[in-house]
């Protein structure tokens, strides 16, 4: 199984650590990859915030590759728990492609366009986290579906 995390901007040093601790033992269990995009800073002018999110918006759609399947956070989607989240994981692996592209979207949002794609969309709920927690909170979530899967007693 492959999963690949698409997210914009670099770790922070304060994020680093936790990040590093949950990727190195996600590696572990799986090919797993980060990709870092750079996000383009906008002046707050409504016309730029859109036209940055289309851009933004295209880069993502060219790095979901046909084999992956695409699961977008959305703070607006359909929340899952962590057994839920684990059962898309294992679902994948055990049916689908067993390639997983989970995407953290840019600070202005996905685009019109980018929202319409037929891709699975989640949410951890309705609270509003810096990228950076949010993207150790999904590394930590990653590895807990596999701990679960495998039976092991982290999650408890």
């Amino acid at each position: 199984m492959k999963i690949k995390i698409i997210c914009f901007n670099k770790v922070d040093k304060e994020f680093k650590d936790v990040i590093s601790y949950y990727s190195d033992k996600i590696s572990k269990l799986c090919n797993f990859e980060i990709i870092e995009i750079n996000e383009v800073a906008t002046n707050n002018q409504t016309k730029n915030i859109v036209e940055n999110m289309k851009l933004l918006s295209n880069k993502l759609n060219v790095l979901i590759e046909n084999r992956f399947q695409p699961i977008v956070l959305d703070v607006n989607s359909k929340i899952v728990d962590s057994i839920e989240f684990k059962n898309l994981i294992e679902n994948n692996k055990d049916t689908g492609t067993g390639n997983l592209a989970f995407i953290v979207g840019p600070s202005d949002g996905y685009s019109d366009e980018f929202k319409q794609n037929n891709y699975t969309k989640i949410s951890f709920g309705k609270v509003t986290m810096p990228h950076l927690l949010f993207r150790a909170v999904l590394f930590e979530q990653i590895y807990r579906s596999f701990k679960i899967m495998n039976n092991d007693k982290y999650h408890k």
